[in-house]
């Protein structure tokens, strides 16, 4: 048995939603969720809700979810231009750093995909030593772009901490 734990109003909506814009194709993939603007409109959503069901009031849900979907726009593009931003200042660090190598750019492209990472994880994906692949998180490292999480001398645990903390805002 499955349960499903409902934590803001509307996500069924919010993932319908999104499902039907890629099924049509007008987003390739979901980059925007109406979830925090329902969620900071709660009142409203279940006024309209039962608007609809009571009333047959569809224009107004119809508006009320248009308005959400501008602020989740404009919320979204906001944070593709801070990642893109700061991605890029943390590129151009590596490149300014005279110990940049191959590894080192190679593991800086696998970041976005992989924002929490071993040491051995890092060796696999570079297909590489383990002393090549700690030297690349190393300099990541010392140029501030991740950050050892376990504070262990083994068994390290790395993270590119400030991306996930504009995914996660």
């Amino acid at each position: 048995m499955h349960v499903l734990i409902v934590d803001y109003p509307g996500i069924f909506d919010d993932v319908l939603i999104a499902a039907l814009l890629e099924h049509s194709g007008i987003l390739p993939e979901p980059l925007m969720y109406l979830g925090g603007s329902l969620k900071q409109h709660q009142m409203e959503y279940y006024r309209q809700l039962s608007g609809t069901r009571t009333e047959g009031d569809w224009e107004s849900r119809v508006i009320f979810f248009l308005e959400g979907f501008e602020a989740a726009a404009t919320e979204a593009e906001r944070s593709i231009v801070e990642i893109a931003t700061m991605v890029a200042a943390d590129r151009r660090r590596i490149l300014d750093s005279p110990k940049s190598g191959p590894a080192t750019y190679r593991l800086f492209d696998l970041l976005p995909m992989m924002p929490r990472f071993t040491v051995e994880r890092v060796r696999q994906k570079l297909d590489t030593s383990f002393s090549t692949a700690n030297a690349a998180i190393v300099l990541l490292s010392d140029l501030g772009i991740v950050v050892e999480m376990t504070g262990q001398k083994k068994n390290r645990n790395f993270s590119y901490q400030a991306y996930i903390a504009l995914l996660t805002k």
